[in-house]
């Protein structure tokens, strides 16, 4: 019986352990969360970030929802044949120690079934679920162009592909 009574308080320690890992190693966090306005009604909107993964963990995006959309996709732009083509993707990835872009021209959220027409000034709540770090709740202001910030984040806004 001290045998087993051993051997379980030594699993349960050491699921402690595992989970203490991927949450607690590190922290992802998003940075400036924005999304497009809509300028016709019934059409989709897109929303974008950057993810900083200060973990020993590599990570995925792998879902995102909001109150004010029926369905948001994962989507990145791609070059294929000399044609800039947009797809839906699995998840975004975010390596350990490193950012990912959520960017126009790149990785990007598709929001579907908006529940509003998304103007200038309103705010977009957004629940991002990773693959190991869960749920990260944020806000993305609705804007015409990216947040100005110190990242020295490049505009492909007004590129020609």
């Amino acid at each position: 019986m001290k045998k087993i009574m051993i051997f379980l308080c030594s699993v349960l320690m050491l699921t402690g352990v595992m989970q203490f890992s991927f949450a607690g190693e590190g922290k992802l966090s998003v940075i400036d969360p924005w999304a497009r306005p809509v300028i016709i009604e019934g059409r989709p909107s897109a929303a974008y970030f950057t993810i900083k993964n200060d973990s020993h963990t590599d990570d995925q995006l792998i879902r995102v929802s909001s109150p004010l959309a029926d369905r948001i996709e994962l989507h990145v732009h791609r070059h294929e044949g000399g044609v800039m083509k947009m797809e839906q993707v699995e998840n975004i990835p975010a390596p350990a120690h490193g950012t990912t872009t959520i960017e126009p021209g790149g990785y990007h959220l598709m929001l579907f079934g908006l529940k509003k027409k998304l103007a200038i000034g309103d705010e977009l709540p957004l629940t991002l679920t990773f693959k190991y770090a869960g749920e990260i709740r944020t806000t993305a202001k609705v804007m015409k162009k990216a947040p100005k910030t110190g990242h020295n984040h490049m505009d492909h806004s007004k590129m020609k592909h």
